[in-house]
């Protein structure tokens, strides 16, 4: 009884997940990969270990899984940030005929992407708002309650910085913000997910843990220098 009443209290965190097979996922994601990569003037190649990460990748999307996130982690240009954009071009494909009626205010319907260097920038201009920088101190507030966040190359941002004699830590505060409210939040880094600890903190590294699927591209050779 007081378990019941309790849990009505609370607000019901929904899984982003795609209401398709693991194997239609797999299937619409490496075309949505090629896509990007047709659309820079490059040839799209499947390697074995690009196609495994897509396959966990679409095994996450149609799971039960309690995580709410993805840490894409490993050495440069081996197509982490190709999977975040090519996530969000289906993501849109998908749901471009759903009704938007009865849609919670929060989180934020949509699905946005940031480099963690912009992110230090909109933070700062949040933490002192002024005429000026207006609309970053918006986009910080629909960035941090974005239904989808994709955060770009995490770890190339300074872990903290002074503005105006304030310390800001904005990838810290934005995933903070995010594990609490169990927004679903994917992150592309070049560092280890046992770096995590070591550039940021262990607070931050074991929410990592419960919050991330952790896919690790490794050292895999970069799709940059092969072409």
């Amino acid at each position: 009884m007081i378990y019941s009443l309790l849990q009505r209290q609370k607000r019901i965190v929904t899984r982003f997940r795609l209401p398709y097979t693991s194997e239609q996922v797999y299937v619409m994601l490496t075309e949505a990969c090629r896509v990007e990569v047709n659309n820079r003037f490059r040839k799209f190649i499947l390697t074995k270990e690009f196609e495994l990460h897509l396959r966990d990748i679409a095994t996450w999307l149609t799971s039960k899984d309690s995580t709410f996130g993805l840490f894409l982690c490993g050495g440069a240009g081996n197509g982490k940030t190709t999977i975040l954009h090519a996530l969000q071009n289906l993501t849109y494909l998908l749901r471009k005929n759903e009704p938007k009626e009865n849609y919670p205010m929060l989180p934020i319907r949509g699905f946005r992407i940031i480099s963690a260097k912009d992110l230090v920038r909109i933070a700062k201009a949040f933490n002192n708002q002024t005429k000026e920088n207006i609309e970053d101190a918006t986009t910080y507030h629909q960035i941090a309650n974005s239904e989808i966040l994709a955060i770009d190359d995490l770890g190339t941002e300074p872990r903290e910085s002074i503005h105006y004699g304030d310390f800001i830590t904005a990838a810290i505060d934005i995933i903070t913000h995010r594990y609490e409210q169990q927004y679903c939040t994917l992150i592309s880094s070049n560092l280890a997910a046992t770096e995590i600890a070591t550039y940021y903190d262990e607070r931050i590294a074991d929410r990592f843990r419960e919050m991330m699927k952790i896919i690790n591209f490794g050292s895999e050779k970069s799709f940059r220098k092969i072409i």
